[in-house]
């Protein structure tokens, strides 16, 4: 992985790896002077003398985090995915292993509806009128509802598919049907 980064990246994380720290120890050790400085003046009577290296410490502390940060981004995201892909694996495989019973038997029962399905339809099929959207017999010539002819009877003159009585377009090709 860290072969396929250009070169100019590499070097700026070799940078920032180093001013990084730096500038966060640097900002460490200002802040704890100037707390110090603080603390040790509870004592006397006189003001702290070197407080005012706390206000330069904590940003400089803060800076050398961030700049850190990026420096250190890819190996703490190679660690985090090194620590997480297992436990994720792990509840995929529990939650496969402990439901595939029940997956099972809803495929099942999915099965066996279409299969009622079908053989219900096969035994009582319906077909609406195109005209009324009435449902009748498969086997009825005329709708029930407004007496239409349910037999598709209109060939069109370009594929020759069979279409409803009073079609305008070819539900095959789309041509219109005079």
């Amino acid at each position: 992985m860290e072969s396929q980064m250009n070169s100019a990246h590499q070097e700026t994380k070799a940078v920032l790896k180093i001013i990084g720290p730096c500038v966060a120890i640097m900002g460490l050790i200002l802040a704890l002077i100037g707390f110090g400085s603080f603390f040790t003046s509870f004592g006397s009577f006189g003001p702290p003398r070197f407080f005012w290296c706390a206000f330069l410490g904590m940003p400089l502390l803060a800076v050398g985090g961030v700049i850190s940060k990026f420096a250190f981004m890819g190996q703490v995201a190679r660690y985090m995915a090194n620590e997480i892909a297992p436990v994720g694996k792990d509840t995929f495989n529990y939650m496969a292993d402990g439901t595939k019973d029940a997956v099972r038997d809803l495929a099942s029962a999915v099965g066996d509806g279409l299969r009622e399905g079908g053989a219900a339809a096969s035994t009582s099929p319906e077909v609406r009128c195109h005209k009324c959207n009435a449902i009748n017999d498969s086997d009825a010539n005329f709708c029930n509802g407004c007496g239409a002819a349910l037999q598709k009877s209109k060939a069109c003159g370009h594929c020759n598919e069979l279409n409803d009585p009073d079609a305008r377009f070819c539900d095959n090709c789309g041509q219109g049907i005079a």
